[in-house]
């Protein structure tokens, strides 16, 4: 059990209660009863549930290991049902940027699929999403650069309308001194990332009557340690921190099923 909000229980039946929904969702899809124009935001919904289902197995304890199929069918819902929407709508017209919620949904898939070696081709198929919708972001380049080694760099974020986020992070993966690098991630995981998501649907779930809560963790900052090789233990222990996550890439490649 690595959640300290709710018990074994709980996330259990969550579990059972998300994959119901997952399975009602794409049934409903199948057999028509989804209207055309509404298929990609159910599908939006259903990627929503499979990051929720990975937060509860991580909460739960369970290994590693079984979050790959769930963020395989992430990325490939993802992939087929990705659209504008999703992009910021600021007087008249879309952004090349992404609301709060859509940010972390494909952060956490950028930092799930770094930290499971999840393959190259799966990969690339939220890279070709970013690129499609113009998204230019400098954490989102960190961490796909660091699993498709010939993406060329960015030079800019498209960021017209005012709010950076992650400040903290966004500065240590620029550091080039490691005990600075690491101050700055512990800084961020401890005190910034959970009050930054303040505006977000989830922020204080687990105070809620209503069974909506699925686990607190920044999968961005084990991506981020793993890549930049940097020293966790001032901050390993830190409730947001998946620590479990940053393990040897050896280790990590076995998570792939066998074909």
């Amino acid at each position: 059990m690595r959640d300290k909000f709710k018990t074994v229980d709980y996330f259990n039946r969550q579990i059972v209660s998300i994959q119901e929904s997952i399975e009602r969702v794409f049934h409903w899809i199948e057999i028509g009863k989804t209207p055309k124009d509404k298929i990609n935001s159910m599908k939006q919904y259903i990627v929503q549930n499979y990051i929720q289902l990975m937060s509860c197995k991580y909460s739960v304890g369970l290994n590693p290991t079984e979050l790959y199929s769930d963020l395989i069918n992430a990325i490939n819902t993802t992939y087929e049902s990705w659209d504008g929407f999703w992009k910021l709508y600021y007087k008249g017209r879309y952004l090349n940027q992404l609301v709060l919620d859509a940010y972390d949904q494909m952060l956490w898939m950028l930092s799930l699929g770094y930290l499971l070696n999840i393959s190259n081709a799966e990969f690339q198929k939220l890279v070709d999403v970013i690129d499609k919708y113009q998204v230019r972001d400098f954490l989102f380049e960190f961490i796909i650069r660091a699993k498709i080694k010939d993406r060329q760099a960015i030079t800019e974020e498209s960021y017209e309308y005012g709010w950076i986020l992650f400040s903290k992070l966004r500065q240590a993966i620029i550091e080039t001194d490691k005990i600075e690098a690491e101050s700055l991630v512990k800084e961020f995981v401890t005190k910034d990332w959970y009050k930054e998501h303040k505006q977000t649907g989830w922020y204080n779930n687990h105070k809620k009557p209503f069974d909506s809560y699925f686990g607190y963790w920044s999968f961005e900052t084990a991506a981020v340690v793993k890549i930049m090789g940097l020293d966790d233990s001032s901050f390993r222990d830190c409730q947001y921190y998946p620590k479990d996550l940053v393990i040897p890439l050896l280790a990590v490649a076995s998570f792939a099923p066998s074909c």
